[in-house]
């Protein structure tokens, strides 16, 4: 596909879970005018796909990582500091990449376009961290869930409670 689709503008692979980096790679280098990337889903991708999407998708103005649960900071570094991040990018989709930190959201203060993130289910996300960010994008729509903090034991009466989704074991 990477070799023969050079004005794929749109490629929406979620929860293709065999694809991986070699394949996200190539198209990065043949497809530098894709707009739009869901890759939801697709659990195999690292850092290294967001390397080379930042260098070979320029135009880049939507991109869903969502359950991509190997994607770190440093993957989110080299897009924050891209051509398309800096001028195109307009929703990033980041929801459960448990290792994303406020150190993310640092690399995507220069994101003048950004309208959207997505942080559902990120737990190293903070609320300081988003707030700085909105300090830098203050028209930015920031989507994320924070779980409601645990009452000590001694609250309720000296009984432990525990949420519905919890199992005791």
């Amino acid at each position: 596909m990477a070799n023969g689709c050079h004005e794929l503008k749109t490629l929406e692979v979620a929860g293709c879970s065999q694809f991986t980096d070699n394949g996200f790679q190539a198209l990065a280098r043949n497809c530098h005018k894709l707009e739009r990337m869901d890759l939801e889903e697709c659990v195999l991708i690292t850092d290294s796909t967001l390397a080379h999407l930042a260098i070979g998708c320029p135009v880049l103005q939507k991109l869903s990582l969502s359950h991509c649960e190997l994607i770190t900071d440093e993957g989110i570094r080299h897009l924050g500091t891209s051509a398309c991040a800096t001028e195109h990018l307009q929703v990033i989709e980041l929801d459960n990449c448990p290792l994303i930190t406020d150190a993310s959201l640092e690399h995507l203060m220069g994101c003048q376009c950004l309208q959207r993130i997505e942080l559902y289910d990120c737990q190293l996300i903070t609320r300081a961290g988003i707030r700085r960010l909105r300090t830098q994008l203050p028209e930015i729509k920031v989507h994320a869930y924070f779980a409601p903090v645990t009452p000590p034991p001694s609250v309720g009466g000296g009984r432990q409670r525990y949420c519905r989704c919890c199992v005791i074991v």
